[in-house]
């Protein structure tokens, strides 16, 4: 039997789900990021299909969602997306260090995975954490200075401020060394499962694509497994889930 738990680590809102039998263990850990808006509930279809392949999984409310969206946020409008992402980095070790020093994982049996929002935060974190043993991008994109430049001519700016290519290049230059397109090495002994739908109208397929097509010949590329539906959108099927949670859980 699968059993759901609701945690505070860290003062961070967490569902934990892990098999019945496997709870005191020591386990692999997967971490599973939701996307903006959400919160970690909207995690537990593919939280159920990562336990299901034996891995302890934890979904966290982000930054600003959840139980967290009365938390305080001063900065620029435009960047407050990125804020959470970067607050999803940030917290990652701190919420990895309290189950290894409960004896409940090892720091190098930790996937990360996520969708849309969860899915950039997973690929920022590949760039900064190496001990990430594999990951799943699901609706994500590698490239977080182009989908900047991308979302001023998309929906994603409806209701802000006007805000001109100049200002996001400015907001944005931290995220270079951030960036997966920029630090593809990152991936060097890393499995990667990769979903997205070509017909994605809020984070664009071609980004995904390209960058998977431009290391295609590196031999760290030999560790990726990308997956597209034709027609898909801004949603993930339950079989994806299923067919991710089973690509991370024979990883190990």
């Amino acid at each position: 039997m699968i059993v759901i738990e609701r945690k505070i680590i860290n003062n961070i809102p967490i569902l934990e789900i892990v098999e019945e039998d496997k709870r005191t263990e020591d386990i692999p850990l997967a971490f599973f990021y939701h996307g903006i808006t959400n919160q970690k509930e909207r995690g537990l279809e593919p939280g159920y299909a990562l336990a299901s392949n034996g891995m302890r999984v934890i979904i966290p409310d982000a930054y600003r969602h959840g139980e967290r969206k009365e938390e305080a946020y001063a900065g620029e409008p435009a960047a407050e997306f990125w804020s959470v992402v970067l607050q999803n980095i940030k917290e990652l070790p701190d919420l990895v260090g309290a189950y290894v020093e409960a004896g409940l994982a090892k720091r190098d049996h930790v996937s990360v995975t996520g969708l849309s929002m969860g899915g950039i935060t997973t690929c920022i974190a590949l760039t900064q954490y190496p001990w990430i043993h594999s990951a799943a991008c699901l609706m994500g994109s590698p490239d977080p200075i182009g989908l900047s430049h991308w979302a001023l001519k998309s929906r994603w700016v409806e209701g802000l401020p006007p805000i001109d290519d100049e200002k996001v290049k400015a907001l944005m230059a931290p995220f270079e060394s951030l960036s997966l397109k920029e630090h593809p090495e990152s991936l060097v002994d890393t499995p990667f499962y990769i979903w997205h739908g070509k017909a994605d109208e809020s984070v664009p397929y071609e980004q995904m694509a390209q960058f998977v097509n431009s290391i295609s010949e590196e031999a760290f590329a030999d560790n990726i497994c990308f997956r597209s539906t034709e027609g898909a959108g801004h949603r993930v099927p339950y079989a994806i889930f299923e067919e991710m949670a089973a690509f991370l859980g024979n990883a190990y």
